[in-house]
This record gives structure tokens, sequence and C-alpha cells, in this order.
């Protein structure tokens, strides 16, 4: 059983967080066009690393619904991705291969992949 914990809303962007047992996902949602994003994801991604942490969950970031992400949005993702690894939660990245966009962003992020598929991105 999942439930929607919290739903965050910055303009034009929204995060869907939900928890299951063994799982805390967060779906993007819509566009994420500021100038600057981590004013507003730092906190929220900071509280859903240490909601997985506590309930020793995996964490999965959904990009794929996300319309349009600015590069100044990469930042404060890739901070997250280190954060996780520092913090020993499994992280999975997924995004839409249908999407250019974000097959071409995304690719990009592999470099952040472990050996141990503690942190891993996943196209579909």
């Amino acid at each position: 059983m999942t439930d929607v914990v919290n739903r965050y809303v910055e303009g034009d962007l929204a995060l869907e967080v939900s928890q299951s047992p063994g799982e805390v996902r967060v779906v993007w949602r819509g566009k994420s066009a500021d100038r600057e994003p981590g004013r507003f994801l730092v906190p929220v991604l900071a509280e859903v690393l240490e909601r997985a942490r506590t309930a020793n969950a995996k964490l999965v970031h959904d990009f794929s619904p996300l319309e349009y992400m600015n590069s100044s949005t990469f930042t404060p993702v890739v901070k997250a991705v280190d954060e996780a690894r520092r913090a020993g939660v499994t992280l999975v990245l997924e995004y839409s291969l249908a999407r250019k966009w974000q097959a071409l962003s995304f690719s990009a992020l592999r470099t952040f992949e472990t050996q141990d598929g503690r942190i891993s991105v996943h196209g579909r």
C-alpha cells in the first residue's frame, strides 16, 4: 500500500512524495525553470532522504512525468545523489526514454552509478 505523504509545489514544479514499505518515491511533475531551484529543492530533497534513511527504505526519484528541467536544477539533484551515497541510502533515478531531453540529460548521470547498485539510473 502506497500513501501520498506530501506534495511540494513551487511555481510550475510539483514533487509528490509517497511511501510504502521499503520505498520512498518522489514523482517530479511539471517544469523546473527557476534560476535558483536549490532554494526550494534542497530542503525537500534532504527531507525525503532522511525519511528513506530512517525507514531503511530505497529512495526513488521518478523524473519521467517531468516536462522540462533546466540545467540549474541538476545541481541540487547531483547534490542529493551525493548525500544519498554518503548516507548509505539506496537511490534510484528513473527517467523517460520517450522524452529526448530526459534521455540525453539523465544518461549523463550514469557516471554516479555504483558497482554495488546502491545508486542507479534507469530509463524506461
